[in-house]
């Protein structure tokens, strides 16, 4: 086979080259192979070897051939031998050879397997020219030219097959010819042989080992780093992709959607419940349910979708392709019905929901920042109204742009001036007397009008602007309340930043001991969802409230996820039962007993309890008839201005002493 045939059709590296690498005796050994390397295979070593031999391939070939011309020259010029044409056309013949093989090289990248080849046929030419000169033209002295092929195979070949053919044959070769010239000639040329054999072999161990070490730290490194990759991209607790790996494809398929590439859709995950299974149970239970819920999010989103962990409680789905109405429906109802079901850790038995809002590539103009914003408000939709699962639409994106277009004016608004408090009243049913009022935000707006409360109180605490809101409407409330009699007390709401914020506390029990006002006629709402958010800072706060004096009100008991222990342990003055109880009474059975239940337990605890909500005579008698005392509604009153409750309160009271033993009518 010629050299231009023996180099010619690229072996690429895979099994061929694999078995090729493992073929060279010697070639490498496991032993040479660290074991963080030889997890990579051989093949992966036979790979590094040729990167790093490569280049001494390319540095010894040429010149090579330029020293085979310049002898075919000499032969030419200098040489008195009758075979010197003969010598100089094998010179030049072997030349070019050397010469095709740089090139070859230089090409492009080259494998084992033809390094080595390539190796064989340089010695192999190299060796022949040596031993055709001594056939022709006999010279004792130039048998050192064994020696030397040996040596310079030595530095630059691939494999010990390769070195050690060349080493055996060069000093069989040169021992074969010095034997005719005489034993001491034979004797002087066997211990060189031997010195030179053993300076190759040392040579050829010494390059190896020096190549190899380089080769062990870069595949270690290039390891290590692979795993770092995988590390930064990848959840630790869940083993889901991470925020980071899930911002990275959201961006990828973004670009195939501007490129005219097809949609697809996004979802956001959010955990109903979490935060009091982790804060109760602590965060061993609660790192445990995350990664059950990790599990159960991949089987039921199967192929479709890819589920990413973007942090605490909250999950992340892409979904390729275009996706229905009722597809994405029903998919959003198999990741909640599946989270939905039992969980059992560590011996306890959990539940948690979960609500999902989706949005699609084209509702965004493929920009990430508003694609996650409206996958977020789809999802607070979701949870808002219970459904589970929320899509988002254009009627939505209205919905989204006029909250932005609150947000704005809210920021803008003149607080002092636009914002308001108005009252509504809290009644003893059995005597009819009005016990207190609860003060309740509004705004009205230069450029907007009337404001719904709880979409610009939504608003306020999603800018941050509800701690300046809060000093300014507590200041109003406190003025109207300190012309009121004094057995009549005030309720005001408190939002999660002002719990969470022991500097905004700190400035309420400013303004409520600068209002002259007894503290004891205040009393502070504050949510279930609030208080659970964090428990810990929740009861420092309104420890310090009640510190002053002033009583706290659980707001909206029953929806959310407290229980009479943390009403204990926050020292809970008052239960507000919520209106959706109340609404459900018509319907008997079970919620009568419900809401039985939930007065009796209070009475049983010394707390009071108030029945938001009432709004008939029918609600009203069955609520007497279980017990309730204390009720708020529309039934007495809608919410009123600070100038109208003493015409309310006169009302009332004539009322009261026109039927001493009934219970106080509809006063407005």
């Amino acid at each position: 086979m010629s050299i231009v045939t023996g180099l010619s059709g690229e072996v690429g590296m895979g099994q061929q080259e694999e078995r090729d690498c493992i073929a060279s005796e010697g070639a490498l050994s496991w032993g040479d192979i660290p074991p963080d390397a030889a997890l990579c295979g051989k093949a992966a070593m036979c790979r590094e070897l040729a990167a790093s031999y490569e280049p001494m391939f390319k540095a010894i070939l040429l010149p090579v051939a330029a020293y085979f011309s310049i002898t075919a020259v000499t032969h030419l010029l200098f040489s008195t031998s009758p075979n010197a044409p003969i010598m100089a056309l094998s010179s030049a013949v072997i030349g070019l050879a050397f010469l095709a093989m740089g090139l070859e090289v230089r090409r492009g990248e080259m494998s084992y397997r033809k390094l080595e080849m390539v190796g064989f046929s340089a010695f192999g030419l190299a060796y022949l020219k040596i031993v055709s000169n001594q056939l022709m033209n006999p010279e004792p002295t130039k048998l050192f030219y064994f020696m030397l092929v040996m040596l310079v195979v030595s530095m630059f070949g691939i494999s010990i097959r390769l070195v050690s053919i060349a080493i055996v044959l060069s000093v069989a070769t040169m021992l074969l010819f010095a034997a005719p010239y005489g034993s001491t000639m034979l004797a002087q040329y066997t211990v060189i042989a031997m010195a030179g054999s053993i300076a190759a072999y040392c040579m050829s161990k010494m390059v190896r080992s020096a190549i190899t070490r380089e080769i062990r730290a870069r595949m270690t490194s290039d390891r290590l780093r692979k795993l770092a990759e995988i590390q930064a991209e990848q959840d630790m607790l869940t083993g889901l992709p991470n925020r980071r790996n899930f911002f990275r494809q959201l961006r990828e398929r973004l670009q195939r959607a501007r490129d005219g590439g097809e949609g697809f859709v996004l979802g956001i995950v959010d955990l109903d419940g979490f935060k009091a299974i982790n804060d109760t149970y602590g965060h061993t239970v609660g790192d445990m349910l995350l990664s059950e819920v990790a599990n159960r999010l991949k089987q039921a989103g199967g192929c479709e979708g890819q589920v990413s962990r973007m942090g605490g409680d909250e999950f992340a789905v892409l979904i390729d392709g275009r996706r229905s109405a009722k597809q994405l429906h029903d998919y959003g109802r198999a990741l909640c019905d599946s989270i939905r079901a039992q969980y059992l850790i560590s011996g306890l038995e959990f539940s948690v929901s979960a609500s999902v809002g989706f949005v699609r590539s084209d509702m965004s103009e493929h920009d990430e920042v508003a694609l996650i914003e409206r996958a977020d408000f789809a999802m607070f939709r979701a949870k808002a109204n219970g459904s589970g699962t929320v899509i988002f639409t254009p009627r939505l994106e209205e919905d989204l742009q006029q909250i932005g277009r609150i947000e704005q004016a809210l920021r803008i608004s003149d607080k002092e001036e636009e914002m308001s408090v108005v009252f509504q009243p809290q009644v003893d049913i059995h005597s009819g007397k009005t016990t207190g009022f609860e003060a309740l935000a509004r705004w009205n707006s230069p450029t907007l009008g009337h404001v719904r409360p709880d979409v610009f109180i939504a608003a306020a605490e999603r800018t941050g602007l509800i701690e300046e809101m809060t000093p300014i409407l507590l200041n109003k409330a406190l003025k109207f309340a300190s012309g009121w009699p004094e057995n009549l007390k005030l309720s005001f709401n408190l939002s999660i930043r002002d719990i969470m914020s022991p500097s905004a506390i700190d400035k309420l029990c400013n303004i409520i001991e600068q209002s002259g006002i007894d503290p004891k006629r205040l009393e502070f709402e504050v949510t279930e969802t609030l208080i659970m958010s964090d428990f810990e800072t929740a009861r420092k706060s309104l420890a310090r409230l009640q510190q002053l004096g002033s009583r706290v009100a659980l707001d909206d008991f029953g929806v959310g996820y407290a229980n009479f222990g943390h009403i204990d342990q926050l020292s809970i003055n008052t239960i507000k039962i919520d209106r959706s109880f109340v609404t459900r009474l018509s319907n008997g059975g079970q919620t009568v007993k419900l809401i039985k239940t939930m007065v009796d337990m209070c009475s049983t605890l010394g707390v009071g309890s108030i029945v938001e909500g009432v709004e008939t005579e029918q609600e009203l008698a069955v609520l007497r008839g279980i017990g309730a005392r204390n009720v708020q509604g529309y039934y007495y009153s809608k919410p009123m201005a600070a100038e109208d409750i003493p015409s309310f309160l006169s009302q009332s009271l004539l009322a009261t002493i026109g039927s001493p033993n009934v219970s106080a009518k509809r006063a407005v």
